[in-house]
């Protein structure tokens, strides 16, 4: 069985999806690659996604519907890759960075296959233990309150370990500095830094690492605990998280 599925929207993804593609052969990861469209084949997406993986690398371009889709099926960790088209791919960006609490994708920057494939890579070594690096802020309380429910070992530290899983939250509009270990980037800000033009700072900044939304603690958790997953050792939890995501918003149509 492969460990990694690759899928992209379309065939105009190509720049994105050869890098993953060279890079997961040159690591001698093992894959299974499909095009397909969360809003052109949406039965070939449910299809594909049948079977098992390890590690999902969706992208996209514009609206780039597929990541999210894709997050919300399986329970394995899914990294998602934004295609540029318009705005210099700062629609897709957002579309896949910005994804409702609960339901992460851990997104790339614009067009960097290469980056999916050595997350990938770092992803199936396994961790056992996270670490939230950083200054207290709302969005890393949220993180440990999460990672505690799910009885995740985790610890606070000002830098980065290169033994742990690393949730990393810098202030958006700053480069992350290169540090060793591998992390999940949460960005965050105050209420009167959240405006538009912090967009294009996310734009500029996420061109390494895998990120997820402006002050989204819960999934920097939840990404976190789907890669600790990988051995299945938090399956039952996730799909009980699940089932209480899907009671809450269920809730309000009663």
């Amino acid at each position: 069985m492969a460990d990694v599925l690759v899928l992209f929207a379309s065939k105009g993804d190509e720049k994105a999806y050869k890098q993953v593609l060279e890079a997961l052969d040159k690591n001698k990861i093992s894959y299974d690659f499909r095009v397909a469209s969360a809003h052109k084949t949406p039965e070939d997406v449910e299809h594909i996604l049948k079977k098992k993986y390890r590690v999902v690398i969706a992208g996209a371009g514009l609206a780039a519907a597929l990541p999210g889709v894709v997050a919300a099926k399986v329970l394995c960790p899914v990294i998602g890759v934004p295609c540029s088209g318009n705005l210099g791919g700062l629609d897709a960006l957002l579309s896949i960075m910005q994804m409702p609490p609960g339901v992460p994708v851990l997104c790339t920057g614009v067009d960097n296959g290469k980056e999916a494939a050595g997350a990938a890579a770092q992803m199936l070594k396994g961790y056992d233990k996270a670490v939230l690096v950083g200054g207290e802020n709302a969005a890393m309380g949220k993180a440990e309150e999460v990672l505690r429910k799910f009885d995740v070992p985790c610890t606070k530290g000002k830098a980065m370990d290169a033994s742990a899983l690393n949730l990393a939250f810098i202030p958006a509009a700053h480069l992350p500095k290169k540090e060793d270990g591998f992390a999940i980037y949460c960005p965050v800000a105050e209420k009167e830094e959240d405006a538009p033009e912090l967009a294009l700072a996310l734009l500029k900044n996420s061109s390494r690492g895998l990120w997820v939304g402006l002050n989204n603690g819960t999934n920097a958790a939840i990404g976190a605990v789907e890669i600790l997953n990988i051995g299945g050792k938090y399956t039952g939890k996730l799909i009980a998280y699940r089932k209480e995501q899907v009671e809450k918003v269920r809730a309000y149509s009663k």
